[in-house]
């Protein structure tokens, strides 16, 4: 007996050794609409962090980061798939930038999460952007390999159109061929295979209709406003992405507290590519908050 209580208590402890390992949860926007997100808290934890994926992905991109995290006592993780992606509803509707949001902020409502840090790839990044600069709640912004559109004043007739061709690129039916053209772009020199089969295998299914209403709308002026974020920021990117040369002045201008780092041959997944060195600046980052 005492023998069977040790193992039913040693099962109970053991941690988590994977994000499949945690407890998929669910809130609920606009009535119907369930974002699924999964949450790590230790009883002590004094800070939280929530990581937002990008185009065509979920929550599970963030694997190296809870496997490099779990073990801090302090934080709290928050991973979430937002609304048209991975385990949350699929509905048809506009994706714009204050959807994604309304689904963010709905999941750390429930979670009674007051002050956060919000990680974004690539198009986590203007989600979270937005998120902080729509809503009362404090926070500092983590930018992994971000998408942005500079509609700054001096932005060329030519520059407007070719973005404007990357949003409805994705309209037709031919929407899963484009993302897997997209997709074999995102690769560096040194990027391992199992990166980019995780990409192939995961961002061309994302749904016809998901995908063209997403980008359509992130290219919208609206969602794309100069004035700067005041909270504390890094920014993590790679020239592989066709950065301007310009680009930290961009950030700089747009972060006043910016923390920069421009890496050369990285891919775009530079958390997974890179797992060591982003989490490592991730907690550096975070315990100086």
């Amino acid at each position: 007996m005492l023998l069977l209580l040790g193992v039913i208590l040693a099962s109970c402890s053991k941690k988590p050794e994977s994000l499949n390992d945690l407890t998929s949860q669910n809130v609920t926007i606009d009535d119907s609409v369930s974002i699924h997100y999964k949450i790590y808290d230790h009883n002590d934890a004094s800070k939280t962090i929530c990581f937002v994926h990008g185009f065509g992905c979920d929550l599970n991109t963030w694997e190296k980061q809870f496997e490099g995290l779990r073990d801090k006592e302090n934080l709290r993780l928050v991973f979430i798939d937002l609304p048209g992606y991975g385990k949350s509803s699929k509905p048809h509707v506009e994706y714009t930038l204050d959807f994604f949001a309304q689904a963010i902020n709905a999941v750390l409502d429930k979670n009674n999460i007051e002050s956060v840090v919000l990680v974004g790839h690539s198009l986590g990044t203007p989600v979270c952007r937005h998120t902080l600069m729509t809503s009362s709640r404090q926070g500092s912004l983590v930018d992994v390999d971000g998408v942005y559109c500079f509609y700054d004043g001096t932005e060329t007739p030519e520059y407007v159109e070719a973005v404007e061709q990357f949003g409805h690129s994705f309209d037709g039916a031919d929407c899963a061929k484009v993302i897997e053209g997209f997709v074999s772009s995102l690769a560096g020199p040194d990027t391992p295979q199992e990166i980019s089969d995780y990409a192939m295998n995961v961002m061309p299914k994302t749904p016809q209709y998901v995908a063209s209403s997403t980008m359509r709308h992130l290219v919208e002026r609206k969602w794309w406003p100069q004035d700067p974020l005041r909270a504390k920021t890094m920014v993590i990117c790679t020239q592989n992405s066709g950065l301007d040369p310009d680009n930290r002045e961009k950030m700089e201008r747009l972060y006043p507290q910016l923390d920069y780092t421009e890496l050369t041959t990285c891919g775009h997944f530079i958390h997974m590519e890179q797992s060591d060195m982003f989490n490592a600046k991730l907690i550096k980052f975070v315990e100086e908050l």
